[in-house]
């Protein structure tokens, strides 16, 4: 009982003098605020929580993870959804910066209504899933790509889940899905009108809201608590286990599909970390894969996108310079290189960068995997051919097109 007052003082609760007992709802808060502790022990004897910038990405990393839990076991409700989103605000999960998340709890087996305009999206994904594949505890349930979503000319488009096949835009609804996820792509991050998505569970769209008890919240609440703890171990896990305990330093892993993690299917990804000293720069060469996406980004850690509208942390083709040998170079490093394709870690020395490819051709022509190498800072130029140089006042001005989009994207 001393460490779950001691967290819920810390989280500024207590409990009533009303009662000599507390009741559901205190004890589920008591519950949480000891999940928060236990949580915050395992991760501060993680090996990643070794310097100061890793140790703020850590809290960082729980605050986000806990508002996620809460958000979504508490808030939202399966039967009048409204979506949550993962953007700016909420990165987590090798969150990938050229897109907008938006998530929502479903019955399986019922039929829901996913309506909106596609603005300037590239790209529009919807994926069901069945429990948490990425925590190795369901499976993705169904994906319906962009190309297989017809939008109409006026950019509107609606897309049914149901048990049953519906005519038009619709993916099967299986009994055990407990979650859908859409993504909006964007290539181009202009100020554009970025589009909009919504959900209704099909003949609820006029239900009364009920009244919400105190046993409802204590059960949501246990339920945020499970999910808080999922989210925050699960990433610095992941890093653990198929990142930085697979491959070496500042080596681009082999291309692979990693639909079981929860991707889209025939997604091709490489996942690696890099470890940069100062004065020192990772120099990416990614061959053009003519596929309809291709884009890298970088991620501290615990596995949160870095953050990307006011840092220059991700790149896609329609961002990136490409050389006149067909390949793209990207220049992960603290320090300004003064080259157009810098990925800046925010001062980080250590971390993860990710590779994204969609609809490139198979088999996988072994030409397009990308390589890796460490070389000094004043040696890029002599090795990036057609070397484009990119001033501060333009490196400014990059930044604040993309913190406008990032902006207007997520209207916040």
């Amino acid at each position: 009982m001393t460490i779950a007052l001691s967290a819920c003082t810390m989280l500024g609760l207590s409990l009533t003098a009303q009662s000599t007992e507390p009741d559901k709802t205190q004890l589920a808060v008591q519950a949480l605020a000891e999940q928060l502790v236990a949580v915050e022990k395992e991760i501060r004897d993680s090996r990643f929580f070794d310097s100061e910038q890793d140790r703020a990405k850590a809290y960082m990393h729980l605050v986000r993870t806990l508002i996620a839990g809460l958000e979504t076991e508490v808030l939202q409700d399966k039967d009048l959804p409204y979506l949550r989103a993962t953007d700016f605000w909420l990165r987590e999960g090798a969150d990938n910066p050229d897109q907008r998340y938006s998530y929502s709890p479903i019955h399986g087996g019922e039929t829901y209504r996913i309506w909106g305009k596609i603005g300037s999206a590239y790209r529009l994904e919807v994926n069901l899933y069945a429990g948490a594949p990425w925590a190795s505890s369901g499976r993705s349930a169904g994906y319906l790509a962009h190309e297989q979503i017809d939008v109409n000319e006026d950019g509107t488009f609606e897309i049914f889940l149901s048990r049953d096949k519906m005519p038009g835009n619709w993916l099967e609804n299986p009994a055990d899905a407990s979650t859908v996820m859409m993504r909006q792509v964007y290539n181009e991050w202009s100020d554009q009108f970025p589009g909009e998505i919504h959900i209704d569970r099909v003949g609820y769209e006029h239900k009364r809201s009920p009244e919400m008890t105190a046993a409802e919240v204590a059960k949501r609440l246990e339920a945020a608590s499970d999910t808080f703890r999922q989210h925050a171990l699960v990433w610095p896990n992941m890093t653990e286990n198929i990142i930085t305990g697979a491959w070496p330093a500042n080596v681009v892993p082999t291309l692979q599909d990693r639909g079981d993690l929860g991707g889209v299917p025939g997604r091709l990804m490489a996942m690696g970390h890099f470890e940069v000293p100062k004065g020192q720069a990772l120099l990416i060469k990614a061959p053009q894969s003519h596929g309809v996406y291709q884009g890298i980004q970088l991620a501290d850690r615990w596995l949160a996108s870095l953050e990307y509208g006011n840092l220059i942390s991700s790149l896609n083709t329609a961002q990136a310079h490409l050389s006149a040998d067909g390949n793209y170079y990207y220049v992960i490093a603290a320090d300004d290189p003064g080259y157009i394709n810098w990925l800046d870690t925010g001062g980080l020395n250590r971390g993860v960068f990710i590779m994204r490819y969609d609809g490139v051709p198979m088999p996988l022509d072994p030409s397009i995997q990308p390589s890796a190498e460490l070389i000094p800072i004043e040696a890029l130029a002599t090795r990036i051919p057609d070397f484009r140089s990119e001033t501060p006042a333009e490196r400014e001005h990059r930044r604040a097109e993309r913190r406008r989009h990032v902006q207007v994207r997520a209207n916040r």
